[in-house]
């Protein structure tokens, strides 16, 4: 089902929990002549969505990314992330909502050589207080989520590209984030291992974890439950 406006509250079941919120939001970026990135976007995501914003190159998605996930801020509009209204918040309080309320995957694998895949999931969890053993034992579980059970003691140049994706999904996992956002996950990997990664979101999803993923390919957001379609900065209308 392709969605592109938000359902207003009201007419929503009340049992219903939105992650997510967006309501008219803008992001214009000085210069002569000014360019709006983002212009004028509602959209909701409700607990347990597997949803995928697709778009061409220059349409927008990795600034929605960044505003979706309070790396940045919007130019107006509201945006509310697990209940939190993004624009009161201090640049401390989001550091925190990024540390404990989500999870993040990226293109680049960003995994720290030299340390193993435990070590390296285990470092989503720095942040919160946790113990090195808690913090080891939750890394481990989340590697045999993703399928990587028999390579916990491997380092990053041991693995091959779609074991180093797993790794990173691990890592947004391991703190059971209200969302995860992945960005173009599939990007640098073969047509065979990005269906593998596919089918990993699928199950992840079935499993009840909120799950935004942004990409370009059309034929990866056509196996999701829900596509975003964004072009010039506005969701276009089905």
């Amino acid at each position: 089902m392709t969605s592109t406006k938000a359902i207003p509250l009201s007419s929503r079941p009340v049992d219903v929990a939105i992650v997510l919120s967006l309501a008219d939001v803008v992001k214009e970026y000085p210069g002569p002549p000014p360019v709006r990135a983002v212009d004028g976007i509602s959209l909701d995501v409700e607990a347990g969505e597997l949803v995928a914003v697709v778009g061409p190159s220059g349409s927008g998605k990795s600034t929605l990314l960044h505003i979706m996930g309070a790396l940045d801020l919007p130019t107006s509009g509201d945006v509310v992330v697990d209940g939190n209204a993004v624009a009161s918040m201090s640049d401390r309080e989001l550091s925190a909502l990024r540390a404990h309320t989500l999870g993040f995957v990226f293109q680049e694998f960003f995994l720290i050589d030299g340390v193993s895949a435990t070590e390296n999931v285990a470092q989503g969890l720095l942040y919160r207080g946790i113990g090195p053993d808690e913090r080891s034992k939750r890394a481990r579980s989340a590697l045999e989520r993703v399928g990587l059970g028999g390579r916990l003691g491997h380092l990053p140049s041991q693995l091959s590209g779609g074991e180093r994706q797993r790794v990173a999904i691990a890592r947004a996992l391991v703190g059971d984030p209200a969302i995860m956002f992945a960005d173009e996950p599939t990007g640098n990997l073969d047509s065979v291992t990005s269906g593998e990664i596919i089918e990993l979101f699928l199950a992840l999803n079935a499993e009840g974890s909120t799950i935004v993923v942004i990409t370009h390919d059309h034929e990866l957001a056509s196996r999701f439950p829900r596509q975003v379609r964004l072009r010039d900065g506005r969701l276009e209308m089905s």
